[in-house]
C-alpha cells in the first residue's frame, strides 16, 4: 500500500509512530493528495488511524466524509458530515458537505435547514449561498433561488459561478434579458469563462440574436472543441439559422462525445422532425427519454412526433407523463390541451381543465382554452369575457406560436361579438407574427406559372391526348384554399367505399424525382418518356395506398387544394382521372385565407393580407379556367354555398359523377371527424359542426379592407355567378 518513506511505501509502523502536530498536518496533506489521486483505500486508512487515536481536525472528517460520499456510502458519509458539526460547529465547510449528500439521499428539506444554519452562523459564507439555490432551482422554486444569489452577490459582486448561475436561474425564469447581462458581467472578470460563453450563446438563441450566440459559442469551441453542451447550444443556433446540415452535425459530435447526452438526442429529434424525418426523430427522441426518464421537454417532443405520425393515443400518454414529472409544466399542458381540441375531445379538455389545481405558470393557458372552450360551444361573451382576463404581461412574454395563436383565436372571438374593427385588427397581428420571414410568396407565384408554360407547347399538348386508361386512377380533390375541401372530404370519407387522403403532398415528392431523378424542368413535362411516366405514376399510387388506411375503399381521393396548379403533371399521369373543383364565394374564400394562421411556406405567405391573397387567388382561378380549356379532364365543381343549402341533392351529384350510389352513413360525416382524429386544416373544428349559414358572406363585415381587391375577385364574383 502507498504511503511514507523513501519508497513512497505504507507499512503500519511509520503510521503507528506517535503523532503531534506537525505529523498530523503531514498525514491529512498525504491523505488529501491520495484521495485526489483517486487512491480511496489508502486515504481511508490515513483518515480512520487518525480518528481512531482520537485526533480530531475537521479536515479528517470533512475529507473522510467526501470519500464516503464519492463511493455513494452516503450514510457513512452523512455520519462523519454532523460528527464534524457536533465537534466543530463553527467550521463551515461541512454544513454544505452535508447539504449535497442529504440532497443525493432525497432529503432536501434536511439539507435547506442545514445550509440556513451556516448562513446564521455566518452569513457572509458564499459557498451555503449557491448550493441552497441549487436545490431550490432542482424543485422549481426559481424565485427563492434568485433571491438567495443576489444575496450571495450583494456580498461579493465579483463571484463568476454565482453570477452564472444567476443568469441560468433569470433564463428558466423567463427573463433572459436580464440573463444576458449578468452573461457578460461575469466575462468582463474572466472573457475565457467556458460555462459562462456556452450560457450566453444559449441566452442569445432564445433572444433570437443568432449571428452575436454564434460568435460567443465558437468561442467557448475555441477553447474546449470536446464541450458536447457547447456544440448542442450552437446546433440550436444553426437550426434557428436553418443550417440543418451544421446543425445535425454539431449535436451528432455532442453526443459522439457524450453517448447519454439525453439533451442532444431530443434536439437532434426535433430538427429531424422538422425536415420530415419522422421515423429517425422517433428513435432519436426515445433515446432522450431513455437516458433520462425524467426529462420532461423530451417526452412533449415526442408527443409531438408521435402526433405527425398518427400516434395520437401515444402523445397524449407522453403529454401525461411530462405532466406527472412537472405538474407546472405549462407546455406539455399546451401541447396536450391543443390535441384535445384538435381531436375534437371538448370534454376530455374541459374535465382536464376543470381537475387541475391553482397553477400560477398556466394561469393564462388555462384561461385561453376556457375561452375556446366556450368558444366552441358558442357561449361567444364568456369567450370574450375569458380571454379578456389574459395577462397582457404573459402576452408580451409567450413564445412565437402561442402569440400568434392568442391573436388570431382573439380575432375570431371580436368577429363572433361583432367587434369587426377590433377583429380585423387582431387577424393583422396574427399575421405579422407568423413566421414568414424565411418564405418567398414570389416563389409560389412562379412554380404556377412554370407549371402553365406546358400549355403554350405543342408536344406537351399533344401528349395530354393520351387515351390511354388508368383503371387505379385516383380522385383529385382541388380548388382553393377555405373553399369547403375539407368538409366535402369528411363527407365523402363517411361513405364506406371511399377513403380520402388528406392534405399530404405526394405530388411534390413526384415532382422532386422529375427534376432530380430525370433532371427535368416542370415547364418541360412533354420532354418525359413513357417509361419515366410509368415509373413515376407507380411512384405516386404506392404511397397513396400505403397512407390510405381504408384499403377495401373502391374510390382514392387525393385532397390537396393548391393541386389545382399542378394539373399538367395530374393529366399526364393520370389522364381519365375524376377532379373535383370546389369554389366558395371569391370575397369569403380570400378572406377565410387571410384570417388563418396556415404552416408558414412559400404558398401560404401570399395570405399576409387581403390584397396579396386576392392576386393569387385571380392568378390561381385564371390558371384552372385555362386548365379546363386545354386539358382532357373529367371535372365536376362543387359550389360551398350548394352544398350547404342543399345538402342531399348536391352530394348525390357528386357520388353520381364518382360512380358509387348514395349510402346513409353520409349524414353521420360529424361522427366521422371525431373518428379520424387529428384533422390536418384549420377547418378542424367546424366540420363536426352542423352545417352552418354563418360564414356565407361574412366578408360584407370587411367590406372596408377589400377596396384594392376588388379588381381582382370582382370578375370571379360574377364567372361563378355570385
Amino acid at each position: 500500500m502507498k504511503g511514507f518513506g523513501d519508497n513512497n511505501r505504507t507499512n503500519k509502523k511509520s503510521i503507528e509512530t506517535k503523532t503531534n502536530s506537525l505529523q498530523k498536518d503531514k498525514l491529512i496533506s498525504k491523505a488529501l493528495s491520495l484521495h485526489s489521486s483517486g487512491k480511496f483505500k489508502d486515504a481511508l486508512e490515513i483518515y480512520n488511524f487518525l480518528i481512531q487515536n482520537k485526533i480530531y481536525d475537521p479536515r479528517i472528517f470533512n475529507n473522510l466524509g467526501s470519500i464516503y460520499s464519492q463511493i455513494k456510502q452516503f450514510d457513512k458519509a452523512i455520519f462523519l458530515f454532523n460528527e464534524s458539526i457536533k465537534k466543530f460547529p463553527s467550521c463551515l465547510e461541512a454544513y454544505p458537505n452535508l447539504a449535497n449528500v442529504l440532497v443525493a439521499k432525497g432529503r432536501s428539506d434536511n439539507a435547506k435547514n442545514i445550509l440556513n444554519k451556516a448562513i446564521e452562523l455566518d452569513p457572509k459564507y458564499l459557498r451555503s449561498y449557491s448550493i441552497l439555490a441549487g436545490i431550490l432551482v432542482g424543485e422549481g422554486n426559481l424565485k427563492k433561488a434568485e433571491f438567495f444569489l443576489k444575496k450571495s452577490l450583494e456580498i461579493n459582486p465579483k463571484d463568476i459561478n454565482a453570477l452564472v448561475n444567476l443568469a441560468c436561474v433569470l433564463k428558466d425564469s423567463g427573463n433572459p434579458k436580464q440573463a444576458e447581462r449578468f452573461l457578460k458581467d461575469a466575462l468582463k472578470i474572466n472573457p475565457s469563462y467556458g460555462f459562462a460563453l456556452i450560457n450566453l450563446g444559449a441566452v442569445l438563441n432564445e433572444l433570437e440574436k443568432f449571428d452575436e450566440g454564434e460568435q460567443y459559442l465558437r468561442k467557448a469551441l475555441s477553447i474546449n472543441q470536446s464541450s458536447p453542451m457547447a456544440l448542442n447550444n450552437l446546433g440550436n443556433i444553426l437550426s434557428n439559422k436553418k443550417n440543418n446540415k451544421e446543425a445535425e452535425l454539431c449535436y451528432r459530435k455532442a453526443i459522439e462525445l457524450k453517448s447519454d447526452f439525453s439533451l442532444a438526442y431530443s434536439n437532434l429529434g426535433s430538427l429531424l422532425s422538422k425536415q420530415g424525418r419522422l421515423i429517425e426523430a422517433e428513435k432519436l427522441t426515445e433515446k432522450a427519454i431513455n437516458y433520462n426518464p425524467k426529462f420532461e421537454l423530451a417526452y412533449v417532443n415526442l408527443g409531438t412526433i408521435k402526433i405527425d405520425l398518427d400516434k395520437l393515443l401515444e402523445a397524449e400518454e407522453l403529454f401525461l407523463n411530462a405532466i406527472e414529472i412537472n405538474k407546472n409544466y405549462d407546455y406539455a399542458y399546451r401541447n396536450l390541451f391543443r390535441l384535445y381540441e384538435k381531436t375534437n375531445r371538448l370534454s376530455k379538455l374541459k374535465n382536464k381543465i376543470e381537475g387541475l389545481k391553482e397553477n400560477k405558470n398556466i394561469n393564462n393557458e388555462i384561461l385561453m382554452f376556457k375561452a375556446r372552450i366556450s368558444f366552441r360551444e358558442k357561449d361567444f361573451q364568456t369567450a370574450k369575457k375569458l380571454i379578456d382576463q389574459v395577462s397582457n404581461e404573459w402576452i408580451k412574454n409567450i413564445d412565437h406560436s402561442t402569440n400568434l395563436l392568442y391573436w388570431s383565436f382573439r380575432a375570431f372571438i371580436e368577429e363572433k361579438v361583432g367587434n369587426y374593427s377590433e377583429a380585423f385588427e387582431c387577424f393583422e397581428k396574427s399575421q405579422l407574427n407568423s413566421k414568414y420571414e424565411d418564405t418567398n410568396p414570389k416563389i409560389f407565384r412562379d412554380y404556377i406559372l412554370t407549371y402553365r408554360k406546358n400549355i403554350d407547347n405543342a408536344a406537351f399538348l399533344a401528349k395530354n391526348k393520351n387515351t390511354e386508361i388508368f383503371i387505379d386512377s385516383p380522385v383529385f380533390l382541388i380548388g382553393f384554399p377555405r373553399s369547403g375541401t375539407t368538409l366535402l372530404d369528411t363527407i365523402l370519407r363517411s361513405h364506406p367505399e371511399i377513403d380520402v387522403l388528406e392534405e399530404k403532398p405526394l405530388i411534390n415528392s413526384v415532382e422532386q424525382i422529375i427534376k432530380s431523378k430525370f433532371n427535368c424542368s416542370l415547364d418541360k413535362l412533354h420532354k418525359l418518356s413513357s417509361n419515366q411516366l410509368d415509373f413515376l405514376r407507380n411512384h405516386y399510387l404506392k404511397i397513396l395506398r400505403n397512407n390510405c388506411d381504408n384499403k377495401s375503399a373502391k374510390i382514392l381521393i387525393d385532397k390537396f387544394p393548391f393541386q389545382t396548379v399542378c394539373l399538367p403533371l395530374i393529366n399526364l399521369l393520370f389522364p381519365n382521372s375524376k377532379i373535383i373543383f370546389t369554389h366558395r364565394n371569391p370575397y369569403d374564400t380570400v378572406l377565410s385565407c387571410f384570417q388563418q394562421s396556415f404552416e408558414p411556406n412559400n404558398a401560404m405567405s401570399n395570405f399576409r393580407s387581403i390584397e396579396s391573397a386576392s392576386r393569387i387567388y385571380d392568378l390561381t382561378m385564371r390558371i384552372w379556367l385555362e386548365y379546363q380549356e386545354n386539358l382532357k379532364m373529367d371535372f365536376i365543381t362543387s359550389k360551398y354555398e350548394d352544398l350547404i343549402e342543399d345538402f342531399d341533392n348536391h352530394i348525390l351529384k357528386i357520388l353520381n359523377f364518382l360512380g358509387v350510389s348514395w349510402d346513409e352513413s353520409i349524414k353521420n360525416y360529424k361522427s366521422t371527424a371525431h373518428k379520424r382524429g387529428k384533422i390536418n386544416t384549420p377547418s378542424s373544428s367546424q366540420v363536426v359542426q352542423p352545417l352552418y349559414k354563418s360564414a356565407i358572406e361574412k366578408w360584407k363585415n370587411y367590406e372596408m379592407y377589400f377596396q384594392n381587391s376588388n379588381q381582382y375577385l370582382d370578375k370571379w364574383k360574377s364567372y361563378f355567378k355570385y
